[in-house]
């Protein structure tokens, strides 16, 4: 026995000395500013959801809410979820993860005037879709969520890099480093590692910045038109890169080159996926069609914060509207300052996401949407005030923390 006992904590020593040697060959900057804050809001927020199961159950809000069983397949949540059953993939598999992982399984579907998954756009679950192939998985739900999971936070860890190189072109390391951590406790920041496009969509995001600001536009209009494919939102970078282009040229027409044909792949990529849907489905509205049924609508901003000052209810668990919309302001307030502290190409970003973030005549999912803007976080890591840096990260930690008990146990956030 005592034989069996050493030899047990001689091959935990070698382990830890081998991950040890591993984690020191990671490059400085790159353990310090991405991968120790990554892992360290990554458990975070898994155990903060952990111990919400355990100790703070709350009854499930959604009636369609599903878990995975112990066979692997999707379940009904009847009044709570299960803290046993496969807690860390079903904490991080909520609502919008049913959608994504239909269509990475099944494909598209649509039924005229009601809600469907062609509101979805298809990068994610077609990158889903390929690695799950790739390495002939089960075909169970089990190991799709495990895979979206992965590929979620491989963005993320891929998004993080892009962020730190793009800003390192500007400012310094202590700056930078505070933006990194800033975006990784922002309030809804656990929705780049569930099951959503959050963290594809602020990889390419950040990565067609940075071959912009490198002069390399074939390479940053394909991570356009790629992000346009991930989310609908992808399309508003078209503006913000293109002030960002003449920015580069003084805005003088005679400097202008080949390279902005480029810009022709963004819409392209918008273009194509509504073809494949007029082709599958034979509608060429298809898209705002489902979007009506989940009751957004194409408006003048100004109409739905007109209904918000004379309509929004009371803050409470079951309307959010007034919450909702402080994060609309907060992306307001950034734009402001921004346009004295940013390049142009960050500050016009800025503001044509709260403009298209109003036009659908709901504010529902705007925390949510904050989330990939990064100029926001780097107006926030330019506030050199002790009190807002102390202010900031026990505020935003307390609310991502919040937040995501909420969401792991099937209740609105974003």
């Amino acid at each position: 026995m005592v034989q069996i006992f050493v030899t047990s904590i001689t091959r935990l020593e070698v382990l830890k000395s081998r991950i040890a040697s591993v984690f020191s060959q990671i490059p400085d900057w790159l353990r310090h500013d991405i991968v120790v804050p990554f892992l360290v809001t990554r458990a975070g927020l898994l155990l903060v959801a952990w111990l919400g199961f355990r100790l703070v159950p709350l009854p499930v809000s959604f009636p369609s809410a599903w878990e995975i069983g112990a066979d692997g397949s999707r379940h009904a949540v009847v009044n709570h979820v299960s803290p046993n059953i496969h807690p860390w993939v079903n904490m991080l598999s909520r609502w919008d993860a049913g959608w994504y992982l239909d269509i990475a399984r099944d494909g598209y579907h649509y039924q005229p005037g009601s809600t469907g998954n062609v509101a979805f756009f298809p990068a994610y679950p077609l990158l889903l879709r390929t690695l799950h192939a790739l390495l002939f998985l089960p075909a169970n739900d089990y190991c799709w969520l495990v895979t979206a999971i992965v590929v979620s936070n491989v963005a993320l860890l891929v998004g993080l890099i892009y962020f730190r190189a793009l800003l390192a072109l500007d400012l310094n390391d202590e700056v930078v480093a505070r933006a990194i951590i800033y975006l990784l406790i922002f309030p809804t920041t656990f929705f780049f590692s569930s099951v959503y496009s959050e963290g594809l969509f602020f990889a390419l995001t950040v990565g067609a910045f940075y071959y912009a600001r490198k002069n390399r536009w074939l390479l940053a209009c394909i991570f356009t038109a790629l992000a346009t494919l991930t989310r609908s939102q992808g399309i508003i970078l078209i503006l913000p890169l293109l002030i960002e282009y003449f920015s580069q040229r003084d805005f003088n027409w005679r400097k202008i080159t080949w390279n902005i044909t480029g810009f022709a792949l963004i819409p392209a990529a918008l273009f194509v996926f509504t073809i494949f849907l007029r082709l599958k489905f034979g509608n060429w509205n298809v898209m705002f069609d489902v979007q009506a049924a989940w009751g957004r609508h194409l408006m003048w901003p100004w109409y739905p914060l007109a209904w918000f000052w004379r309509h929004a209810p009371t803050l409470t668990p079951e309307h959010r509207d007034k919450l909702d919309f402080s994060f609309l302001v907060l992306l307001v307030i950034s734009g402001v300052c921004a346009f004295r502290r940013l390049r142009l190409s960050y500050s016009v970003y800025i503001w044509t996401a709260a403009v298209f973030f109003s036009c659908w005549g709901m504010f529902g999912s705007i925390p949510r949407f904050d989330l990939v803007i990064f100029p926001l976080f780097i107006v926030f890591a330019l506030i050199d005030n002790s009190t807002f840096r102390l202010g900031y990260m026990i505020a935003s930690s307390a609310v991502a923390a919040l937040f995501m008990v909420m969401h792991s146990q099937w209740n609105w956030v974003a």
